[in-house]
């Protein structure tokens, strides 16, 4: 029985904001809601690390972290939990879950939902932030360091609620035949426009960025981009898509609350996330 692993990694280096610290600090508070059994910690550096004369900011402490999630993937699959959900970094953190799943077997559908596609090459990225070249690295291109050793598939790629968009990447976007969806009138809509697109998949990839949410319902991010998903439409497409399809993995990212008060009021909805997340796998256990 395919059972979560719940990899707490409070990676910031990839992130460019100057608050990055306060996806660690957000990492923290999550972990404090995770079962024991299931958890496990990823060693992150804590220093900012070196970019390695590449274009890549931080490059030398991404490369450790991808490194430890890795380890951490093993380990836990040979534990029984094989279903790894890398929670609490930036965006890069997901890229050893995502090198993991498109490693294994079968079709794999990846559900991007992200306010930005994160497709910027090293080479011309404005901020060298790992975080906007997740997508890039995953597909097998970008910087060799981080570079995926298993590339996931263009067309088995789906952006959901992406709406900021370099002109770079919306040319990336349309050269690779990745689909795109957009908000829709009603949750309902939303999940059946998803269940469309992941087709015929018989795996599942799932990465949230929490900024896809719309931000009069959800703050705690570094930047907050108008005219996302409400809540309801997230948790009700993932729900729809890890009931049709057997989630292999999973990320939330970009938890950065700016207080505790902050951090009281949407920790609530992040847990909301990741229950409709592992929604599939308590149903397959029942």
């Amino acid at each position: 029985m395919s059972k979560p692993a719940f990899l707490v990694m409070p990676e910031w280096q990839g992130s460019s904001s100057s608050r990055a610290m306060r996806i660690a600090e957000g990492a923290a508070l999550l972990r404090e809601d995770l079962p024991v059994a299931a958890r496990t910690d990823v060693a992150v550096p804590l220093e900012a690390g070196d970019a390695l004369g590449t274009p890549v900011a931080r490059l030398s402490s991404l490369v450790q972290a991808r490194t430890a999630a890795r380890t951490a993937i093993a380990a836990s699959a040979a534990n029984g939990y094989d279903i790894p959900i890398v929670l609490g970094g930036d965006c890069a953190a997901s890229l050893a879950g995502l090198e993991h799943a498109a490693a294994g077997s079968g079709t794999l559908a990846v559900l991007w939902f992200d306010a930005h596609p994160d497709l910027q090459h090293p080479s011309t990225s404005p901020s060298g932030a790992a975080s906007g070249m997740t997508l890039r690295h995953a597909l097998g291109d970008g910087a060799p360091d981080l570079t995926s050793r298993h590339p996931i598939d263009p067309a088995r790629t789906v952006l959901v609620g992406t709406r900021e968009i370099d002109p770079e990447e919306r040319t990336e976007i349309a050269q690779r035949g990745i689909r795109q969806i957009s908000p829709q009138d009603d949750a309902e809509s939303l999940s059946a426009a998803v269940l469309a697109a992941i087709g015929d998949a018989d795996r599942l990839y799932i990465h949230i960025d929490l900024d896809v949410l719309d931000p009069a319902e959800f703050a705690s991010v570094h930047t907050a981009v108008p005219f996302g998903l409400s809540i309801a439409e997230l948790t009700t497409a993932v729900r729809a898509a890890v009931a049709a399809v057997p989630l292999v993995g999973a990320a939330i990212s970009e938890f950065a609350p700016a207080s505790p008060e902050g951090a009281a009021e949407d920790q609530p909805t992040v847990l909301r996330v990741l229950a409709a997340l592992t929604s599939g796998t308590t149903r397959a256990a029942e």
